[in-house]
């Protein structure tokens, strides 16, 4: 049985909703009684994990698609990113089209999730954390570049956002229990279950507390 949110969002649009985190997303949305909209390249990848969503055909590269996926949003969520090979950048272009059309349209919250390993936050990292992000930009340099140029896009808005910067992300039940803040701290071992993220996610949503600024999450 759906419950009822409890601020003015009423209606929210995911972007990357075909993801593994966007599928969990939709699911704990509409649980929460919020409709959702979702942009897909491709219906069918969705399966039948998001029953409820009204689904939009279409690509993050086409404005006309963005724009109709926004119709009647109160909120966005932006939990895309590249798949591997690795070898399609689109984060940073993507969330920049996405801003343009949400202020054409009027919305005014964003939340973006991108991850623990990008941007400079030293105080959020182990050492041996940095070193695996030191790692993961020799080897992944295109990658790291357009999710930093994503959260500048973000930054820089203008709206009311949140970036979430989640961990290693896990697929298993929920904990119930997430540890979030400017301030939380990442090493080696830390992770999220999805289930949590998503959890987290609406909740940001719902709560505006931690507008305007970059939150680091773990289990």
């Amino acid at each position: 049985m759906k419950s009822q949110p409890h601020s003015g969002i009423k209606q929210i649009t995911v972007f990357g909703g075909s993801g593994a985190t966007g599928k969990v997303l939709i699911r704990h949305a509409w649980a929460k009684g919020l409709r959702v909209r979702t942009l897909v390249r491709n219906p069918d990848s969705l399966g039948n994990s998001v029953d409820g969503a009204e689904i939009v055909k279409g690509s993050l590269s086409n404005s006309e698609d963005i724009d109709e996926s926004l119709k009647n949003a109160d909120a966005v969520f932006c939990v895309f990113g590249a798949r591997p090979p690795y070898t399609d950048i689109f984060c940073e272009e993507a969330t920049k089209t996405i801003i343009a059309s949400m202020k054409k349209n009027k919305v005014e919250r964003l939340i973006c999730q991108t991850g623990g390993m990008i941007g400079d936050y030293p105080g959020n990292r182990t050492f041996f954390f940095k070193m695996m992000i030191s790692i993961f930009n020799k080897r992944l340099p295109l990658i790291a570049l357009d999710r930093i140029g994503q959260e500048k896009q973000v930054v820089n808005s203008g709206l009311s956002w949140t970036i979430v910067k989640p961990p290693r992300l896990v697929d298993k039940q929920a904990t119930g229990k997430v540890v979030a803040g400017n301030d939380v701290k990442l090493g080696l071992l830390s992770s999220i279950t999805r289930e949590d993220l998503a959890e987290f996610l609406i909740n940001e949503t719902l709560s505006e507390r931690f507008e305007q600024s970059a939150v680091f999450v773990r289990n």
